[in-house]
C-alpha cells in the first residue's frame, strides 16, 4: 500500500485497453439499472404511472432514491424485513465505484506502464497521509486500477440490485395485504404530453 501514496509524474491517457473499456461500460449499464430499479420502487409505492414517475422524480442520486423508498415504506406503515443498513452501504459503495469511473482521469505509470486512476473527490485515507487531512481536490490521489477492480464494483452493484429486488418483493406482498394504503395508478391520457395553448 505504501507505493500508492508516493507521488509521480505520469502521462494522462484517453485510450484504454478493450477489456477494461468493456468492463467500465458494464459498470455504467449495471449502475443505471440500479438507479432505475430504485425509481420504479418509488413509482410503485406512490402508484405513479411511468410517465408521472419520470416527470415528478427526475434523477436524484441513488442514495436519495433509496431514502425516498424507505420514507414511503415508513409512512405507509410497512415494516421492512430486509437489511436496510447493508442495502445503504451497497448503494453507497456502488455509487462511489461508478463515480470514480465516470469522473476519474487515467494515468500511465512512467516506469512500468500500469494504468492508474486519479481521484479528486473526498479526502485521502489517514493511513496514507500521515494522519493529516489531505483533500483530493488539492492533492489528487492516484492508484492502480484494472479489470479486476471493475469486476469488484460490478459484484457490489449486483448485490445492491438483489437487495433492491428483495425490497420489491416485500412491496408486492404489502400491495396484496394492504390494498387500501395504495391508490390506483392514473392512466396516461396524453402520451406525448403535448401542452395546449391557454384558452384552447
Amino acid at each position: 500500500m505504501t507505493d500508492i501514496a508516493m507521488p509521480f509524474e505520469a502521462e494522462v491517457v484517453h485510450e484504454l485497453p478493450d477489456d477494461l473499456a468493456a468492463a467500465i461500460g458494464h459498470v455504467m449499464v449495471k449502475y443505471a439499472r440500479l438507479e432505475h430499479s430504485l425509481t420504479m420502487l418509488i413509482g410503485l409505492l406512490l402508484q405513479l404511472n411511468k410517465a408521472e414517475a419520470r416527470i415528478a422524480l427526475r434523477e436524484p442520486r441513488a442514495a436519495d432514491r433509496l431514502d425516498i423508498v424507505l420514507d414511503l415504506f415508513a409512512i405507509k406503515d410497512i415494516k421492512i424485513i430486509s437489511d436496510v443498513t447493508m442495502l445503504k452501504s451497497l448503494v453507497t459503495e456502488s455509487t462511489s465505484g461508478r463515480d470514480l469511473l465516470a469522473h476519474g482521469i487515467w494515468l500511465k505509470h512512467p516506469l512500468n506502464g500500469d494504468l492508474y486512476i486519479r481521484q479528486t473527490r473526498g479526502k485521502w485515507p489517514k493511513n496514507l497521509s500521515r494522519n493529516q487531512t489531505v483533500k483530493r481536490a488539492v492533492f489528487p490521489q492516484s492508484f492502480p486500477y484494472s479489470v479486476n477492480e471493475c469486476r469488484k464494483t460490478i459484484q457490489t452493484i449486483n448485490k445492491a440490485l438483489a437487495a433492491v429486488a428483495s425490497l420489491g418483493e416485500e412491496l408486492d406482498k404489502a400491495l396484496q395485504a394492504f390494498p387500501e394504503r395504495f391508490r390506483e395508478p392514473s392512466p396516461v391520457l396524453n402520451p406525448l404530453g403535448i401542452q395546449n395553448p391557454r384558452g384552447n
